[in-house]
């Protein structure tokens, strides 16, 4: 018993030793802790082999696959929110716009696109041929391709230099050739208004106590909202056969926000069930999680949807 009890001891000590490295941000030696970008490159290199050989199906088949790879993935907010701006790329964990993101660039990578931005950041438009370049499948080209879909022309500059309305992301990559909005073709033209992140400039960090950046950010709003007119589809026409049916599997939705002044809410792939029911894949916040989600699109979809499809020559 007296062999028992200080065996016990002993390892009492130890793993309050241990905890007490903890404690201090320090790490036994034979305890290795991966940083982010460990961790994003083992994820990267299990994705690219289980997908690698699939670089030739369409861009919609590729994405769909792409992001079943990452079903299960934990969600979380805010991740981006870093001062100075960075880079931020996390491929285990994201949430509902980041995923989409990832999954679009990562079936460019396997296909060995980077994109090339092909706008000048005041005018959009819908460009007919993708404006990308063959690069190598890797882990920094993924990395380029997101920074050039995530920031405006792909530069890092300011809190502002980031994409953060979900409609000039669309506009940014439709002016790169990567994406095509749908919308107008089954949908009707509606008022959408941008101020939310002018008029909410308390509840952004970045933006409070900081005129230069309000100012930046309420001409951003003024701009794309310029591009009108912008189309939607009804919930209530997503219930038809005809309208629901020409949403295919891999198109991006995009769910209109109901807050005044906010465009987008959520953002998701289009994915059909086994008995070909329109559903969706995406990082669900109430589930914390990436899913395949259990509701139809046409049910899930209060207040209408945006669509997106890839470019064909992709």
């Amino acid at each position: 018993m007296k062999k028992i009890i200080a065996l016990l001891f002993a390892i009492a000590l130890t793993l309050s030793f241990i905890s007490g490295l903890f404690a201090q941000n320090v790490a036994p030696k034979d305890i290795h802790l991966p940083n982010q970008e460990e961790v994003n490159r083992q994820i990267f290199d299990k994705v690219y082999s289980a997908v690698k050989d699939d670089a030739s199906l369409p861009m919609p088949e590729l994405v769909v696959k792409i992001a079943k790879q990452f079903l299960g993935t934990q969600y979380i907010w805010a991740s981006l929110e870093t001062e100075p701006e960075q880079l931020q790329v996390y491929l285990d964990k994201t949430d509902c716009i980041l995923f989409v993101e990832l999954s679009s660039c990562f079936a460019l990578t396997v296909k060995g696109y980077e994109i090339v931005q092909a706008g000048d950041g005041e005018h959009f438009c819908l460009r007919g041929e993708p404006s990308v370049r063959k690069a190598e499948p890797s882990y920094e080209t993924l990395c380029n391709n997101i920074r050039n879909m995530r920031y405006r022309l792909g530069k890092v500059d300011d809190y502002t230099s980031r994409i953060h309305y979900t409609s000039e992301w669309i506009l940014q990559n439709q002016t790169n050739g990567i994406v095509r909005e749908f919308s107008r073709e089954i949908g009707e033209q509606f008022d959408q208004p941008f101020f939310y992140m002018s008029t909410h400039t308390d509840t952004y960090v970045q933006l409070k106590n900081n005129p230069d950046r309000q100012a930046r950010i309420k001409s951003m709003e003024k701009h794309i909202e310029a591009q009108t007119p912008y189309f939607y589809v009804s919930q209530a026409n997503l219930r038809k056969p005809e309208v629901i049916s020409q949403i295919h599997s891999g198109d991006i939705i995009a769910f209109i926000s109901p807050r005044d002044g906010l465009d987008l809410a959520h953002v998701a792939i289009a994915c059909e069930d086994e008995k070909g029911e329109m559903h969706f894949i995406h990082a669900s916040y109430g589930k914390k999680k990436v899913v395949f989600e259990s509701e139809s699109l046409a049910d899930y979809a209060t207040n209408g949807i945006r669509v997106c499809r890839y470019n064909p020559a992709l």
